[in-house]
């Protein structure tokens, strides 16, 4: 299928592939009349549509200002506005994910720091956190223990009977 198509016919078939929204791109190749890899090709050499922009900037060159209202504008958007935002950032999904990672890691640890009497009072806890759960674990050995005597007991005293009819 390699008939010459216009410059024009080009350039209206890649604003409408990269307008198409959920539609699928196959679906748009057929409706134009060319194969799925002449759009992606032909989107490369005729840019981005009006309404995307390159970014100069990569995702890892953004400040912190800017990682955080590229989060909060995500999460406000629907998954089809979603992508439509990915898109015109030149941003991946992966980015926002690791960004919100960062910053909720942050407040964690900015809370877990508030004061010099929290942080003792966090630590004391911790330290008695890590006595009860020994304790527990103890216990719980304990316990197996003493079940496990029971249940052989019981096994003994049905094969050999009981001590009482002697």
């Amino acid at each position: 299928m390699s008939q010459h198509r216009s410059e024009a016919f080009r350039k209206a078939a890649v604003q409408k592939f990269q307008g198409r929204g959920s539609r699928q791109v196959e679906e748009i190749a057929q409706e134009m009349g060319v194969s799925k890899w002449s759009l992606y090709h032909w989107s490369k050499m005729y840019g981005i549509a009006p309404d995307m922009k390159k970014s100069d900037k990569r995702p890892q060159d953004r400040g912190p200002a800017e990682k955080l209202k590229a989060v909060i504008d995500y999460e406000n958007l629907n998954p089809q506005e979603q992508g439509e935002f990915l898109r015109r950032e030149g941003l991946h999904s992966d980015h926002i994910a690791e960004w919100k990672k960062c910053m909720q890691g942050a407040l964690e640890s900015k809370a877990a720091g508030a004061t010099p009497a929290l942080r003792a009072e966090m630590s004391e806890l911790k330290a008695r956190n890590k006595e009860l759960e020994r304790d527990v674990r103890r216990k719980d050995r304990a316990l197996a223990e003493t079940t496990a005597l029971l249940v052989l007991k019981k096994k003994a005293d049905l094969i050999w009977g009981t001590g009482e009819n002697e």
